[in-house]
């Protein structure tokens, strides 16, 4: 009996996000975007037709650390299993914090054909991380930083709800 086993199957309904790149590392066009699951849509708020061809550096901004970002590039090019973690942002500009593996995958070449990354948002996790650190340290660097990016989103939003609602108030005032 031969067993008929379908990849994609698998690969949609992991739990973990999964991004599958072309190699190209070097200049501002690579590497770019040849799949995702749908838990990376999910986690991301991207659609599956708004990412062909696109750089994973779509979902970097500004409290996304360069220095982890150089670390994978080194790793990669150094064919080594990369492990981060870092700030990057949905489609919406919401930040989350993303921890992932990437590595790359070979045929029977020893160049690699694609690079594989599995990504998962550890935001809520790290959250409870941080507010323990805090019980015991107040003046925790770490947790105060991390809960600075997440005040950040959240006052941006805030201001963006009121300026939309004074909008919208004077739109519905009769004309003087």
């Amino acid at each position: 009996m031969q067993l008929k086993f379908d990849w994609l199957i698998v690969l949609e309904n992991l739990r973990r996000g999964i991004m599958v790149t072309d190699t190209i590392l070097q200049g501002p066009s690579g590497p770019r975007i040849i799949y995702v699951n749908r838990a990376w849509l999910k986690m991301t708020g991207y659609g599956r037709d708004e990412i062909g061809l696109l750089t994973p550096r779509i979902l970097q901004g500004k409290h996304t650390d360069q220095a982890v970002v150089g670390s994978l590039k080194q790793k990669l090019l150094n064919r080594e299993v990369f492990h981060g973690q870092t700030w990057n942002y949905r489609k919406s500009g919401e930040p989350f914090l993303m921890n992932w593996y990437c590595y790359a995958i070979y045929g029977e070449r020893p160049k690699p054909m694609y690079y594989v990354a599995e990504q998962e948002d550890v935001t809520e996790l790290q959250t409870l991380r941080m507010k323990e650190r805090l019980v015991i340290n107040p003046s925790d660097p770490e947790a105060l930083a991390f809960f600075s990016v997440l005040k950040e989103w959240t006052t941006t939003q805030t201001k963006a709800a009121s300026w939309k609602e004074k909008t919208q108030t004077r739109r519905r005032l009769p004309p003087t």
